[in-house]
C-alpha cells in the first residue's frame, strides 16, 4: 500500500482481502480483473491473490509517460515496474492496454482464460463508461463473483451512482452487499447472505460495521476504518475541553 502510488485506502483494501479469502474458503473459482489500475495499488492485491491456473487481468489505457502529466504521470511503466519490484509475475496476456468501451467480454475472457470472480470497476466515471463496465462485468462473473464499483458515494462522480443504479434495477440478481465512503460490493444475491454473515461473525481486524441497513432493497454492511473512529472520538472529547 505504502510503495505504490494510488487511491485504495487500508479500509478497502482489507475488504477486499477479506472478500478473496471468503472467495476461497466457499470454493468460489475463477479469475481476477480490474478495469482501471492506475500503478496497480489495487490490482496488485488481486495478483497476488491468483491461486493455481488463476489470472489477473489489467485494463488500461496506460497513456503514453511523454503526453502524460500531473496525477497520471508515470502509468505506461509504473504497473510492470511495480510488480517487477515487488516480484509479482505478470504475463502478456494479463495487461490489456486500451478502453474499455472497445472490448467485449469475449475478449476478457481470452485473456484470462475464463470467467472471473472479482471484478474491479474503476475506469472512466461517466454514464456511458459505468454502464458499459458493469455489463462487461456481469457477463465475465463467475458463480459467486463479486463486483467491486468505484466512487459510488462521491459527489464529483455523480454519475457513477446513476449507472449502478440504473444496473440493479435491470440486474435484480445482483445486489450491494458491503459499503465504504468509496466503494460498493455487489454480490450475486444467492451470496449475499453467506457474505453478510461472514462479515457479522468475523469482522476484518481493525473495522467497524453498523448493523445491516436497507439499501435499494437489500441488506447491507456499511463499513468504518475503526482507527479513524477512534481518532474522531478522541479529537471530539479534546474540542469539548
Amino acid at each position: 500500500m505504502r510503495g505504490v502510488t494510488g487511491y485504495l485506502r487500508r479500509l478497502d483494501a482489507t475488504i477486499i482481502s477479506t472478500l478473496l479469502g471468503w472467495q476461497e474458503n466457499n470454493g468460489v473459482k475463477g479469475n481476477l480483473c480490474e478495469i482501471g489500475v492506475h500503478h496497480g495499488r489495487l490490482f496488485l492485491i488481486l495478483a497476488l491473490s491468483r491461486r493455481e491456473k488463476e489470472t489477473s487481468v489489467a485494463i488500461d489505457l496506460f497513456e503514453d509517460d511523454d503526453i502524460n502529466t500531473g496525477e497520471h504521470a508515470g502509468r505506461a511503466g509504473a504497473l510492470l515496474n511495480n510488480a517487477k519490484r515487488l516480484n509479482i509475475q505478470l504475463s502478456a496476456d494479463e495487461v490489456m492496454k486500451g478502453s474499455s468501451m472497445d472490448l467485449t467480454p469475449a475478449d476478457i475472457l481470452k485473456h484470462a482464460g475464463g470467467p472471473i470472480r472479482f471484478f474491479s470497476v474503476d475506469g472512466g466515471h461517466m454514464y456511458e463508461h459505468v454502464e458499459n463496465d458493469l455489463k462487461l462485468a456481469k457477463a465475465c462473473m463467475s458463480e459467486g463473483g463479486i463486483i467491486a464499483v468505484d466512487d459510488f458515494f462521491n459527489l464529483r462522480w455523480s454519475e457513477v451512482s446513476f449507472a449502478t443504479y440504473d444496473f440493479l434495477r435491470v440486474n435484480p440478481e445482483y445486489v450491494p452487499c458491503l459499503a465504504t465512503n468509496t466503494k460498493l460490493y455487489l454480490v450475486d444475491r444467492k451470496y449475499a447472505s453467506k457474505v453478510l454473515q461472514s462479515f457479522k461473525s468475523t469482522p476484518p481486524a481493525g473495522m467497524n460495521s453498523s448493523s445491516p441497513i436497507r439499501f435499494l432493497g437489500s441488506d447491507i454492511f456499511v463499513m468504518t476504518d475503526s482507527r479513524v473512529s477512534t481518532v474522531r472520538k478522541l479529537a471530539s472529547k479534546l474540542i469539548k475541553v
